[in-house]
């Protein structure tokens, strides 16, 4: 486990989202091979979620 340490909660969404998408990338998942992805539920992961909505909207994050 690496410790990264990061200031807001914000910022600790943004990096958990950079990284789901790039291993759903590194994954390369395909129709024969989905990538399966469990999310947790409550408060703490919304932030993550945002920033996830946030890049596939704007195109940076190609789910």
């Amino acid at each position: 486990m690496r410790l990264i340490p990061l200031s807001t909660a914000e910022q600790v969404g943004k990096w958990a989202a950079r990284h789901i998408v790039n291993r759903i990338n590194a994954f390369k998942p395909t129709a024969d091979r989905p990538f399966v992805l469990g999310l947790p539920t409550g408060g703490t992961p919304l932030t993550a979620y945002k920033a996830l909505v946030e890049m596939h909207k704007s195109g940076r994050g190609q789910l």
